[in-house]
């Protein structure tokens, strides 16, 4: 197609549809267009490129360590300094301007005002997050920007650090605030009351050692309320907070609360409680006790459609009264039983149902479910060891249990009884099943498994010795069939299906097998597979890109036949695979993986040219001579192999990572990185061949980052002839044959401080004390 012909197009599109478009793409592509000739391409690009920008302003005591995504831009602070000066600012949108500060609190102020100031004109939402610190010191809101233009764009604030001051400034737009206390300083968060800005909307309250009274000029219009880990929450304290407009709650880690029942008056407007703890197990540093375990209420708040409590022992759970508008409910990881449930009486409303990780024991309820419900998730539960307020066993297992009319998705995985009380017989699925996951169940038998609309299907770790009477519906996109204990799969999978697992069952061979078009992902690994035949592996129209043969049983490569020829990923082992040569490797294969093998030999090997990473670790490669890796190779791995030199290898130009650890190499005599690498591991050479000699390795590449040269018998005069390049972060030296370890270790450190060295202290008081 005519390139001119598609800026005509963007030409003559609305520009409210190519903003709307960009907006989708990912900023890398973003980032391209941008440069484009066509100035509606260049226009709409480049405002979509800035309308998300992340800012870290870090002083040298922090870190500015930051992370990216597709969807927003990073920029070092000389970077928003030009933005601001730019002749292009006025075509600029900025929706949101997240800003992260960290720095001492002594004598602070607001770094790059100026700039921000500029830039507040195009700027719809700024977020400010302070990590300040400093000894016995509160967050002083003189912190903040002093310019109007900025505050009033202002709508969110995150204070990670001690007490704050509790006079917030009246920021006009202000949405939400959140803080997290300090348990050494209270004091003036217990005695002064915290003024709020009068439009907040959401506030999150964490670790706070103060009392809930504190918060009492809370403006009614908040809508969200976070509560983590405040020490001494107190129902009748929250009561009196007043907020007659929240509509979501959420009480996490709240040790001193032990039930909810009549007294907590929740809010009218309610539509989503949450009600969350962390396993004490897990908490060592607080040896507080978790008693959270009755909820009894009369009647909901008549606006909640959710309500969630997770991980306490929750043992009693009484709703007399639901309201018409309630949706979900989530039980997780509580020791609630089926009686508990049993008792309950659904509104109509219910769409999805979780109780996972209980005590359930008895399917009986599920009968009482209400027809409009379309999730229900009855996973890690007791499920088939009947208790005494259930019925006896022969009673269930004559018992029919009806799922819901509409249900669309169910999860009773990890369940490994049920289909020790129950048989298939039992359940009456509805047709408008779309999702099944009977994985871990001690499902033995598919008979009369027929649900002609099912997409998703998990049988995984179950006993299936046979899935030749499967009816597989048209529409399966879905089928996990690993851990079971199949000796022979001969159907016929229709072409919808995505993603297939076979991986550890009994499978000697699988012949004549149709690999479905639109699938993706495919594993065979774990099985003692001898031979495996595709029927249509030339088909230019399979979406295959990556097949996994890990610990199969071939012999050679050509036991697969044919390979599909249209894959990106291929991982194979086995103690059968010698070579990899001998078969044509798919062209348009990236990365490739032949681990734990017996390949000896890489010398006549035919890698595919747009190969980017060749993971060939736990093998038996003695030699590298006469190898000739693909120019596009970005990851070498040959971790654990035989290789007893690297002399004049021919490396790719573009490589990243190359990893030689655990070989028998003894010397290096003449070596070229090339100097896009980035990371080099040469450790644990084999003690018989300890590497001693690096005089070979006369330059390290400018870009890199992690050197590990440890376990090995290599001395200060062995390397000291290596320029360390600035790049370079991450030095690994230790247990080698210095005369004095730490005395180098202190002389590099002045004259390379930028590495950081990560030694272990267990390596250092060993050369301390010996050296």
């Amino acid at each position: 197609m005519d390139s001119n012909a598609i800026f005509l197009t963007w030409d003559t599109l609305p520009l409210e549809i190519v903003d709307m478009i960009f907006s989708h793409l990912l900023l890398p592509l973003v980032g391209v267009l941008m440069k484009s000739e066509n100035f509606t391409l260049a226009f709409v690009a480049r405002r979509r490129y800035y309308s998300n920008i992340e800012l870290n302003f870090c002083d040298s005591l922090g870190s500015s360590v930051h992370r990216m995504d597709d969807n927003s831009l990073h920029m070092e602070p000389s970077e928003f300094e030009a933005l601001a000066s730019s002749d292009l600012l006025d075509q600029l949108r900025i929706e949101k301007l997240s800003i992260y500060v960290q720095k001492e609190i002594k004598d602070y102020r607001f770094p790059h005002e100026e700039a921000l100031n500029k830039i507040s004109s195009i700027v719809t939402d700024v977020s400010l997050t302070f990590a300040i610190y400093g000894y016995n010191s509160m967050f002083d809101w003189a912190c903040l920007p002093s310019s109007p233009l900025v505050q009033r764009c202002i709508q969110e604030i995150s204070v990670q650090c001690g007490p704050i001051d509790p006079n917030i400034p009246p920021l006009p737009n202000l949405r939400k605030l959140d803080i997290k206390g300090d348990y050494s300083y209270t004091t003036n968060i217990d005695t002064l009351p915290v003024r709020f800005p009068l439009n907040l909307q959401e506030f999150v309250l964490r670790d706070s050692h103060g009392l809930l009274s504190v918060f009492a000029n809370l403006p009614s219009t908040l809508q969200r309320f976070e509560i983590v880990k405040a020490r001494y929450f107190s129902i009748d304290d929250f009561i009196k907070l007043k907020l007659p407009n929240l509509k979501y709650l959420l009480l996490r880690e709240i040790l001193s609360m032990t039930e909810i029942n009549e007294l907590f008056d929740l809010p009218s407007l309610l539509e989503n409680l949450e009600l969350w703890w962390i396993d004490p197990y897990w908490e060592l540093d607080q040896p507080w006790e978790l008693d959270f375990d009755s909820f009894e209420r009369r009647q909901l708040p008549l606006a909640l459609q959710k309500l969630s409590i997770t991980n306490c022992p929750l043992n009693k759970f009484r709703v007399d009264i639901f309201p018409d508008c309630f949706k979900e409910l989530i039980i997780n990881t509580t020791e609630l039983t089926s009686s508990e449930i049993r008792m309950l009486e659904f509104p109509p409303s219910l769409v999805s149902l979780l109780v996972a990780h209980a005590y359930l024991s008895s399917l009986d309820f599920v009968n009482s479910l209400p027809g409009s419900l379309k999730s229900l998730n009855l996973s890690k539960n007791d499920f088939g060891f009947l208790k005494e307020t259930d019925e006896d066993a022969d009673t269930a297992r004559s018992y029919q249990i009806n799922f819901p009319e509409s249900l669309q998705k169910l999860n009773l995985e990890e369940n490994g009884g049920l289909f020790t009380l129950y048989s298939l017989e039992n359940f009456i699925f509805p047709l408008s099943l779309t999702d099944l996951n009977l994985s871990g169940t001690n499902f033995r038998s598919i008979k009369k498994l027929n649900l002609p609309l099912l997409q998703i299907l998990n049988l995984l770790s179950n006993n299936l010795i046979s899935v030749e009477e499967l009816d597989i519906p048209p529409s399966l996109t879905y089928l996990n069939l690993s851990r079971n204990k199949l000796q022979k799969f001969s159907k016929t999978l229709p072409d919808s299906v995505e993603f297939m697992s076979l991986e550890h069952n009994q499978l000697s061979e699988l012949m004549d097998f149709h690999i479905p078009v639109n699938c993706t992902e495919l594993t065979l690994s774990h099985n003692p597979l001898h031979r495996i035949q595709f029927t249509n592996a030339d088909n230019p129209g399979l979406k295959l890109q990556d097949l996994n043969l890990d610990k199969i049983s071939v012999t050679t490569l050509s036991d697969i036949s044919p390979l599909p020829q249209y894959l990106t990923r291929l991982t194979i082992s086995g103690p059968g695979v010698s070579s990899l040569s001998g078969i044509q490797l798919p062209v348009g294969l990236n990365h490739l993986k032949a681990t734990y093998s017996k390949i000896t030999s890489l010398e006549n090997v035919e890698f595919p040219p747009h190969l980017e990473t060749l993971d060939l670790q736990y093998n038996q490669i003695s030699s590298l001579a006469n190898v000739h890796f693909p120019k596009n190779l970005l990851s070498l791995e040959l971790d654990d192999n035989r290789i007893t030199s690297i002399d004049a290898i021919q490396l790719p130009l573009k490589l990243k990572l190359l990893n030689l650890r655990k070989n028998a190499i003894s010397a290096i005599n003449e070596l070229q990185l090339p100097d896009s690498l980035e990371r080099l591991y040469l450790n644990n050479q084999e003690h018989e061949h300890l590497l001693n000699l690096l005089a070979g390795l006369t330059k390290l590449p400018s870009k890199l980052h992690i050197l590990d040269l440890c376990h090995n018998g290599l001395s200060e005069q062995a390397i000291q002839h290596l320029d360390f390049p600035a790049s370079l972060k991450r030095l690994h030296v230790h247990n080698n044959k210095f005369e004095n370890y730490r005395k180098w270790w202190i002389e590099t450190e002045l004259t390379c401080p930028w590495i950081s060295y990560f030694e272990s202290h267990m390596c250092r008081s060993h050369y301390d004390r010996y050296h």
